[in-house]
């Protein structure tokens, strides 16, 4: 067993999902905001410190994290010496502050482009811009959801990011298992960051995710948990590349340097060409006994904070 203590990352983790994900299922759940309303804010701090921790414990070292408010995760993420930023939902821009934007630690998500009109897209981009942060998108997950875009506003995804400046910014995109080659090389002109999550997307019902594709057409992509509870990142290499070697019924195509880029902090790679089907059959858990017990306290307070949630909705 390699060692590999704070080596990977994960660009996209759901807090909420990972956290109450150990005794509620929150797979399609449209009440997460509901939820949200219903918690204190020390408990929902809780929850986040908990899903840092379980990255912390499966060997992340660079976490992005979904929060319900803004610097709810940063002190739980400086305390077991996490890399990141957290992932505030773009309807709750109007209520950040000044301090909110400090440090670089904090980016906008659009969870769905379907929710706003153009005016309200302008608005968003221009925001990152002038406060320089990142901005987070979601694309491309299903055929229905394309469908739509493209009647709502007459171009493909791709092209209406491009048209609201969001690819001109410090840009991730999300999912894309639905998105054609057109809208793959668009995204490849500008760089664009790709977050992928197989097995997250699998769980959900959002479709198959072909590496080869992404690959050939010169985009650069890393691995998230999603919504998954069950932190796993090696598992997210293996699960894409299983699905891939599938698809295109041929075994061998993704090589361990695109993997590895994709799993591994740059200056963590390490050079296992040779033993990369062996490597991506491990799930990596540090064995660090204060820290497995402080996730066994959090995880005692988190599934009283559950059976809350369960008896109100």
């Amino acid at each position: 067993m390699h060692n590999f203590d704070k080596s990977f990352k994960n660009h996209y983790c759901d807090a909420l999902s990972c956290s109450l994900g150990d005794f509620i299922d929150l797979f399609n759940n449209e009440r997460e905001d509901e939820i949200s309303d219903m918690l204190t804010f020390e408990e929902l701090e809780l929850l986040c410190e908990y899903s840092v921790l379980k990255n912390r414990i499966a060997g992340v070292g660079e976490l992005f994290i979904k929060v319900p408010k803004p610097s709810f995760a940063i002190k739980s993420m400086e305390k077991y010496g996490l890399m990141g930023s957290e992932i505030l939902s773009a309807r709750l821009m109007s209520g950040l502050r000044t301090s909110d934007l400090l440090g670089g630690r904090l980016m906008l998500s659009i969870e769905d482009l379907l929710d706003y009109n153009e005016g309200a897209l302008a608005e968003i981009s221009d925001f990152v811009a002038k406060a320089d942060i990142p901005i987070f998108i979601f694309l491309g997950r299903n055929l229905e959801e394309v469908g739509k875009i493209v009647n709502k506003f007459g171009k493909s995804p791709v092209e209406v990011l491009e048209d609201f400046g969001f690819l001109d910014r410090n840009c991730y995109v999300c999912g894309l298992n639905f998105i054609d080659k057109d809208d793959q090389k668009l995204l490849a002109n500008y760089g664009t960051n790709i977050i992928l999550s197989p097995r997250s997307d699998a769980e959900e019902g959002k479709g198959a995710i072909n590496l080869y594709n992404f690959i050939y057409n010169g985009l650069k992509f890393v691995f998230s948990s999603g919504k998954c509870y069950n932190i796993d990142m090696l598992g997210e290499g293996k699960f894409a590349t299983l699905i891939t070697n599938n698809l295109m019924n041929e075994r061998g195509l993704i090589s361990s340097i695109d993997l590895n880029a994709g799993v591994f902090i740059q200056d963590k790679s390490l050079n296992i060409d040779d033993q990369v089907d062996r490597l991506y059959d491990e799930k990596f858990e540090l064995n660090e006994p204060s820290l497995l017990k402080q996730k066994e306290i959090l995880r005692e307070k988190v599934g009283k904070i559950a059976l809350k949630i369960k008896e109100k909705i």
